[in-house]
Order: structure tokens, then sequence, then C-alpha cells
């Protein structure tokens, strides 16, 4: 070997060494970020409701209260009388697949209680029904969105003239783009 033979494969070698320890070092972001934001309530520092979400009635966010299903954080929606609730505005795909998921619990006179998804103009799209939850359940609603893109995400209850709650915590949303992206794995849906 020559020694500008040896010089070139030593120049070669730290170009490699460098392309590696730079890809090794790169951040990955996800390449299908959910549309649903701060859905454990994580990011909520006050007891006041902020924004992405919005509340509806007297709802106030337990920090750290020792509440929540997971984590610090949780919603919760306490009246006497009333429509209470706690919603979201989000984009999807239309005429897609999601799955959207919350836990929920409740105190034991809730009768008439809603999870569920509503179009841009706050009409029912798809929603689940509930009543009296003792201990944190999730609910799943599986849908197929319309040909619009603006959503609203809202899970709330009618309060009926007694003291009456609902506690709310871990949103998710998945489908769309993401789910194909997952089913493309391998060349096979899973």
């Amino acid at each position: 070997m020559t020694s500008k033979q040896f010089a070139i494969g030593t120049v070669a070698l730290f170009i490699t060494i460098g392309i590696i320890h730079y890809l090794g070092s790169a951040k990955v972001t996800a390449a299908c970020p959910s549309p649903l934001l701060d859905g454990d309530f994580e990011e909520q520092i006050s007891p006041t409701v902020s924004s992405p979400w919005v509340a509806e009635g007297n709802i106030t966010v337990d920090l750290a209260a020792g509440n929540s299903n997971s984590g610090k954080n949780n919603i919760s929606m306490r009246n006497f009388t009333g429509w209470n609730s706690i919603s979201q505005r989000i984009k999807l795909q239309p005429n897609t697949e999601y799955e959207l998921k919350a836990y929920v619990r409740t105190s034991e006179n809730i009768t008439d209680g809603s999870f569920g998804l509503r179009d841009a103009h706050q009409k029912q799209f798809v929603e689940i029904k509930f009543g009296r939850l003792p201990q944190y359940l999730p609910l799943t609603l599986r849908f197929v969105t319309g040909s619009e893109s603006d959503y609203n995400i809202v899970t709330g209850f009618w309060a009926l003239s007694q003291d009456s709650w609902v506690q709310v915590d871990n949103y998710t949303l998945t489908g769309g783009i993401c789910k194909q992206e997952q089913q493309g794995i391998g060349g096979q849906g899973r």
C-alpha cells in the first residue's frame, strides 16, 4: 500500500466515522404527530383550563391532586345543574378511519354523559353515552370521518339538580395517515 492510498483510506475512514456520529446523534421526530394535543393534561399549569382545551361549565384541572388515571393531572367537571364539558378542535383527514379513546370516571348519580366528536358546527358526529363509572374506564370510539376536516372532541355531562362530577384523563387519537403507514410496514396490513 502506498502512502497516497493510505492517506485516502484514512480520510475515507474519518468521513465515514463523522457521518455515523452525525446520524447517530440526530434527533428523530414522529413522522405522524397526532392532531390531538395535551391528551394527558400534563401541559396544563393552572387549575384554569387553557389551550388547546376549551371548558364549558364548571371545569378545573386537577394539578397533582391524586385524581388522575396516570401522570399528575386530569380534568374535573363538577356542578349541580347544566351542561359541563371539555373540548378540543382538531383537523382530521376526510373519509378516513380513526380511533378516539379517553379514560372517564364519575360520581354515582351521573346518568347523561357524552363522549364523542362534533363537526365544525358543533353538530354531534359520533358519540358514546355513559352513566355511572365508579373507576376510570376507557371509552373508545372507532369512526370514519366525513368529507370535512374540522372536528371537535367533546366529553361532558348534564348535571341534574344535584352535586355531580366527571373526571377525564389520557385522551388518545390514532388513525389516518399514521395508521396507513404502520400497516404498510413489511408490505402487509396488521
